[in-house]
């Protein structure tokens, strides 16, 4: 266990995160529907959602400074979004507004075994390729589910202002192509990926696991129930994850890089970072919706020590 005491200096620290901000429909269902057929739904509700927003709010619920680059929608004020990141102090400065596009949207089904289908509506997203990355002035920025091109652009500058760069290219990832991969592997510090993601990424590469390795300095893997594996510097550490009743697992790996990255800036090492992440994740998945059950940093220390875990 890594010994730490937290201070302001650390509460100053900011992490920008670069993708969508989106409006989520989560559904529940007891099967996938074959072509041509159609599933009952329970009710239809919206929550606050996209990759890159989970992670910031996740930072800012944890005690760290929080910002977003991301492209709205003509219904973004009205939709409550806008307000309730505000009310959370995330900087939204670097947040395009479309006056012709919607929101993006995500339509996510659920079925019993954790296995999920999305449909994701684009809207003001198209934008992204119109824009400039910002002055990354800050310590980490993490680029989630976005516009690939935008998100190598943003790789490169924030390289240049001295800015660790985390990476999660999540369910976009078949957007990607080669080049693009290794043009945004070449800046990067950190990269997240879940196992099905990751087999994707050595295929699109072409390499092999040593080699992807190799190239980054530190690589997570999450397998869901069977936790996640960092690799550094050749060592692999294995971290468990949390136990508990799992509602809907939407969120859990936005809520895991949230809790990760955010213990890294407080000089946690690289197991209990994981260990955190795992703690995070523990609380999201708790409830539906993937910022319904974000905890507080006392949240996350509370529930480890429950678990035997004093030292964080």
């Amino acid at each position: 266990m890594s010994e730490y005491m937290d201070t302001n200096e650390t509460n100053n620290k900011k992490i920008i995160s670069v993708g969508h901000i989106a409006l989520d429909y989560i559904f529940n269902v007891k099967s996938f529907p074959e072509p041509n057929t159609s599933v009952q739904i329970p009710s239809a509700k919206k929550y606050y959602g996209g990759a890159a927003c989970n992670v910031s709010v996740g930072v800012a619920k944890l005690g760290l400074k929080s910002g977003i680059v991301s492209c709205v929608g003509y219904d973004f004020i009205n939709s409550g979004y806008s307000s309730y990141l505000k009310n959370l102090n995330i900087d939204v400065s670097n947040v395009y507004h479309s006056d012709e596009e919607e929101t993006p949207k995500a339509w996510i089904f659920t079925d019993p075994h954790n296995n999920q289908i999305t449909f994701f509506l684009w809207g003001a997203a198209k934008h992204y390729g119109e824009l400039n990355p910002p002055n990354f002035n800050v310590d980490i920025v993490h680029l989630a589910t976005g516009d690939p091109k935008f998100n190598v652009k943003c790789a490169e500058k924030a390289k240049n202002c001295g800015t660790l760069v985390s990476f999660d290219p999540g369910q976009d990832l078949p957007l990607y192509s080669k080049e693009d991969m290794e043009s945004i592997i070449n800046h990067l510090d950190f990269m997240f990926m879940n196992n099905h993601e990751y087999e994707r990424v050595l295929k699109l590469l072409d390499i092999d696991s040593a080699e992807l390795m190799e190239k980054i300095n530190t690589l997570i893997i999450t397998y869901g129930k069977d936790g996640s594996i960092i690799y550094h510097d050749g060592d692999e550490i294995k971290v468990p994850a949390i136990p508990t009743n799992v509602i809907d697992p939407t969120g859990a790996g936005d809520s895991y890089r949230a809790g990760f990255l955010t213990a890294y800036l407080k000089g946690y090492d690289l197991k209990d970072c994981g260990l955190i992440a795992s703690c995070v994740a523990s609380f999201v998945v708790e409830k539906k919706g993937c910022q319904t059950n974000f905890p507080s940093w006392d949240d996350v220390v509370n529930r480890l020590k429950e678990k035997g875990i004093t030292n964080i």
